[in-house]
């Protein structure tokens, strides 16, 4: 007994530009792109609905008379049809499309009409109809200039080889789709390619690497509720399964999406479903569900002329009447499939037939074309001889004629020779001045940039001379204090005054070193940045009633970022803090810093008072200002009085 063919999914899309040239068409033109929205939103998870904004869609676009409108209707649900299974309604409407595009001379959407032309011919069998159309679309792809259409034709070619089991070829057209999709970044169409990568390899037999690119397709197209990609999908896994004989696995999986087929109402995809259940059922002896099974497939494709899965279905219900020793049935279904392959190859033939006969035609329109063309040929020659003598006498006045236009021309060549040169200089003299004026600027922001630079330093060294003052001077005498009062209290262990005193004595110990620690920080790589940020933040809260939230986002590669750069962001955040607890009357602030690809983004937001830009700025974003000067960072202010204040700040990181 035979499986169906790979589940394929072939690549369809169409764009038409329609204007509408009044304020009436206006309106009937977002009436009709209303309806095609909504086509679009159910096409793949409820049908029906979307068949009955198509529907509708083609009787406005009659009505207003707009015959491009009407292409897309018909289109629309030729597409439809496709994905549904009923192949002769997509052949149907599409010529429809496609005549009423070349009535109206557009060329644009006609490479869409043939794809899925090509796509329901394919799927009836119909391989010679098939490629023709694929190269019809390849053809009009490139008169438009349209790459996705180009790599929905590979793709859709791709499948038509896949079906003749040239995996070869197959993988060479899916190639091309897929290079063409990557450079106009559609995900979308990378997405399908992979998909038909993984039919290649489950028809070659590897299941393992076939079932890897099934599921990572899978997971994309059920987070969007792409219902129709999940159910041929999960066909595909269900008829691995069958391969490697996990009847009862399979049984469930494709009970399951017979469901989901019957929901959407995709009637090849119901056949290929039901052909596989017969397999399971016969492979588990269960001969009677099988053959009925096989009478619902064969069913469907009578209705919807699926001759390649009528041949396939008549010959499993042959072997199965055989095993009944019913052998009256199994001789007649299988003269059936037998009739029915004899039918299939018959079209391939007469297929055949005409390409000769359209290939001789051509052949004779040539030869006579040459004919007339040596005709042409000893005409022109006799021709000649007569115009021969003419030129004789014409000789000695041409040439004179040629003396005076070669000096004349000669002489304006010069002049504009000297015309071009002078224009040349000028803008040469002009380039020059502005080059000069560009060095000068460049002089004077690297003059400004060295005087920050400067003063940021000495700003530096004097925080790290009053950290070490503090810490070696006012520090150690503290401590010294503290050591002495301890004795003291040692002794005094009752006196409550005593221990108060110690108490503020170990609280200063502990403010004067932290800010030592904030006028001249150790190297962020030892302490880490985002912990050292965090401590200085939770010290704020202790001090004020205000609530400060932090994010870092991610922490660790904050936490490498170099001293330095880490060094001006401390200051920065350390200043915008130190401002909203001056100014803003806030009660809350969010602090968050995310490191990307190639910059580090600071937001810092508070539900203050806020501030209106135009008032004269202070010192504190006057220094975040020549900070990020320095690091080519950049600041950007939202706030309005009573609103609160968002800061943002983007720092290169390299």
């Amino acid at each position: 007994m035979k499986l169906f063919t790979t589940h394929v999914i072939v690549t369809i899309s169409l764009v038409l530009g329609v204007t509408p040239s009044s304020w009436a068409q206006n309106l009937d033109s977002t009436r009709l792109d209303s309806l095609s929205s909504v086509y679009a939103e159910y096409l793949h998870t409820k049908p029906q609905i979307a068949e009955e904004a198509a529907v509708q869609w083609l009787k406005e676009s009659r009505r207003l008379n707009l015959n491009l409108q009407e292409a897309r209707a018909l289109y629309a649900l030729g597409n439809l049809g496709n994905i549904t299974g009923d192949y002769k309604s997509t052949i149907n409407y599409t010529y429809k499309a496609i005549a009423l595009l070349k009535d109206s001379n557009t060329e644009k959407g006609l490479a869409a009409c043939y794809n899925i032309l090509a796509s329901a011919y394919k799927s009836l069998g119909e391989y010679p109809k098939a490629i023709d159309n694929f190269m019809e679309c390849l053809r009009y792809a490139r008169l438009t200039n349209s790459q996705t259409q180009e790599a929905n034709a590979y793709q859709n070619i791709a499948t038509l080889y896949l079906l003749q089991k040239d995996y070869k070829k197959s993988a060479e057209n899916l190639d091309r789709a897929a290079d063409l999709y990557r450079s106009i970044g559609d995900d979308d169409g990378v997405l399908t390619t992979l998909f038909n990568f993984a039919n290649i390899l489950k028809e070659e037999g590897k299941f393992d690497q076939a079932r890897e690119h099934y599921q990572t397709v899978l997971e994309y197209r059920i987070k969007e509720g792409n219902k129709a990609v999940v159910a041929y999908i999960n066909i595909n896994l269900s008829q691995m399964l069958v391969v490697e004989g996990k009847c009862r696995e399979a049984i469930i999986a494709l009970e399951k999406t017979l469901v989901l087929l019957e929901e959407l109402k995709f009637h090849s995809d119901i056949a290929i479903v039901l052909n596989d259940l017969g397999l399971c059922e016969s492979k588990l002896g269960n001969t009677k569900s099988a053959i009925n099974y096989f009478q619902r497939a064969l069913a469907i494709g009578e209705k919807q002329s699926l001759f390649q899965y009528k041949s396939d279905i008549y010959k499993n219900l042959a072997q199965l009447y055989q095993k009944e020793n019913n052998y009256k049935k199994a001789l007649e279904f299988y003269q059936k499939g037998v009739a029915s392959v004899a039918d299939q190859n018959s079209l391939d033939k007469e297929k055949y037939v005409v390409k000769i006969q359209e290939r001789y035609e051509t052949e004779l329109k040539e030869a006579k074309i040459q004919l007339l063309e040596k005709e042409q040929k000893l005409n022109e020659a006799e021709l000649q001889k007569v115009e021969l003598t003419v030129k004789r006498q014409k000789l000695i006045r041409n040439v004179l004629i040629a003396g005076f236009t070669l000096v004349l021309f000669t002489l304006i060549v010069l002049r504009l020779f000297y015309i071009q040169r002078l224009r040349v200089q000028k803008e040469l003299s002009l380039q020059q001045e502005e080059n000069a004026k560009q060095q000068i600027n460049k002089m004077i922001n690297d003059h400004k940039l060295s005087v920050i630079e400067r003063y940021q330093e000495g700003q530096e060294e004097e925080r790290s001379r009053l950290a070490r003052e503090i810490h070696d001077g006012i520090g150690s005498d503290l401590a010294s204090i503290k050591i002495a009062f301890e004795h003291y209290t040692e002794q005094h262990e009752e006196d409550v005054k005593s221990k108060r005193i110690a108490t503020a004595i170990s609280n200063a110990c502990m403010d004067l070193r932290s800010l030592s620690h904030q006028l001249h920080p150790l190297s962020f790589s030892k302490i880490g940045f985002t912990s050292f940020l965090s401590d200085f933040i939770d010290q704020i809260i202790k001090k004020s009633n205000i609530k400060i939230q932090t994010f870092f986002f991610p922490r660790e590669d904050i936490d490498l970022l170099p001293d330095e750069l880490l060094a001006d962001v401390y200051r920065i955040v350390q200043e915008l803090i130190n401002n909203i607890l001056k100014h803003a009357e806030a009660s809350h602030v969010d602090v968050q810093l995310t490191k990307h690809k190639d910059h580090l983004n600071i937001v810092v937001n508070d539900n203050g008072k806020g501030f209106q830009k135009s008032k004269k700025q202070g010192i504190g974003l006057r220094n975040i200002k020549e900070r990020l000067q320095k690091v080519k960072g950049t600041l950007d202010i939202d706030s309005n009085s009573g609103h609160g204040t968002s800061i943002t700040i983007d720092i290169p990181i390299n």
